[in-house]
């Protein structure tokens, strides 16, 4: 078994969860255990680590942060149960492409445990054909980086508000092509508390990666290295150019796009291999 750290932020903010899987990647210099940040965190939009401020409505009543991780721009919350994995590079996979396979196979045992037959779709995780969860992952100094969470329930109008829009019928359409995109835990059964998610996944963590979890604080090296990314990820961001103006995608399979003036839902196979 491999000993790692399991580092519970408990009821955080966004800007200390971000920062602290950051900076605890940044601090390893070849010699980091891997880690676990786990957190429930407060409500913002996530953006991913290549995109500006307009993905985003003009008007939004939560923050919002660019992580320095790959991915889209994600609705979190209290509701969802964050982790992030944090490990060497020489203990993943070389190809970054076959990281989510290993990072995301304790999520999926995790999940199955309680019935919930969930696949991995390339970076995503699915359930009855709908995304239940995402994924977002980069090198940070010498370590791998990959987050996740568990999607207890998902709040389709509060995110619809937040994505800019062409129109007020691109929005109504939008809300709609969500419900047929995601889902959540609640629309499969009982939400389960947090100790039981919990007590599964490091099980699963131990199961699958070889991880010996042990509770662990941060070194002051680390701490240091927290702060420099807090600084960092508070600097304000830039506006962006939209990489397919007029289009958001939903999950691997489904787009909402402007054609000839009209919303329309995009369909094609989604890439990747599933798990």
């Amino acid at each position: 078994m491999i000993p790692a750290r399991w580092v519970d932020l408990g009821r955080t903010d966004p800007l200390t969860f971000h920062a602290t899987y950051a900076g605890v990647a940044a601090a390893s210099q070849g010699r980091l255990l891997p880690a676990v940040i786990w957190g429930r965190v407060g409500a913002h939009v996530c953006l991913g680590q290549s995109q500006g401020m307009c993905e985003l409505a003009d008007l939004l009543d939560v923050p919002v942060l660019r992580r320095p991780l790959g991915g889209g721009a994600v609705w979190v919350d209290d509701m969802q149960l964050s982790y992030a994995l944090v490990a060497p590079l020489e203990s993943v996979p070389r190809r970054h492409v076959d990281w989510y396979g290993w990072a995301l196979s304790p999520a999926i045992a995790t999940f199955r445990e309680f019935g919930l037959t969930v696949e991995r779709v390339a970076e995503d995780l699915w359930l009855g054909g709908r995304k239940i969860a995402g994924s977002g992952a980069a090198t940070i100094g010498s370590s791998a980086v990959v987050a996740s969470s568990f999607l207890l329930r998902f709040p389709r109008e509060r995110f619809a508000r937040a994505v800019a829009t062409a129109s007020p019928a691109f929005s109504a359409k939008l809300l709609e092509a969500l419900a047929l995109a995601m889902t959540d835990w609640a629309e499969h059964g009982v939400v389960p508390d947090e100790g039981s998610v919990r007590a599964r996944f490091q099980r699963a963590l131990a199961g699958r990666l070889g991880w010996r979890l042990e509770p662990g604080a941060l070194s002051a090296v680390e701490a240091a290295e927290v702060q420099s990314w807090r600084t960092e990820l508070s600097e304000p961001i830039d506006t962006g150019i939209r990489r397919v103006p007029g289009t958001v995608k939903l999950n691997a399979a489904l787009a909402l796009a402007m054609v000839n003036g009209s919303p329309v839902l995009r369909r094609r196979e989604p890439a990747g291999d599933a798990a």
